[in-house]
């Protein structure tokens, strides 16, 4: 588990099971599959981890289209997304063209970006 938590056997199963899956789930979701796997995880356990592995920045969470809240993995570093549209599969997008719009920002503009959020939506390679 991330940053050397307290790592417990359901906390590894929810993890694992986010960076497999590389796409946005819903916490009811996460729960179905892991159940469907053969886990005993509850679903409140699912939630708490979801909020921690937030919190510590290894995964991201978004509304879908009915505003219930998703969650993907998500490395440290800095990133956006590109979704598929199809299939749902999510790639980390680096960030060095939004440094350079940031710095048109400041210099046209006199706007000093604090944060951004940036997701790109299209076809993966598997789905075109």
């Amino acid at each position: 588990m991330a940053r050397n938590l307290y790592a417990t056997r359901s906390r590894e199963q929810i993890t694992r099971l986010l960076r497999t899956e590389r796409r946005y789930l819903s916490a009811t979701a996460i729960h179905r599959l892991l159940r469907s796997l053969g886990s005993e995880v509850s679903l409140s356990t699912v939630y708490r981890t979801l909020e921690l592995l937030v919190s510590l920045g290894v995964a991201s969470s978004r509304p879908d289209e009915d505003g219930e809240q998703t969650y993907v993995f998500c490395t440290t570093d800095h990133h956006h997304h590109a979704i598929c549209r199809k299939c749902g599969h999510v790639e980390e997008v680096g960030c060095a063209a939004t440094e350079a719009f940031a710095e048109i920002l400041r210099r046209h503009h006199a706007f000093e970006l604090d944060a951004h959020s940036v997701e790109f939506y299209g076809r993966c390679a598997r789905c075109q």
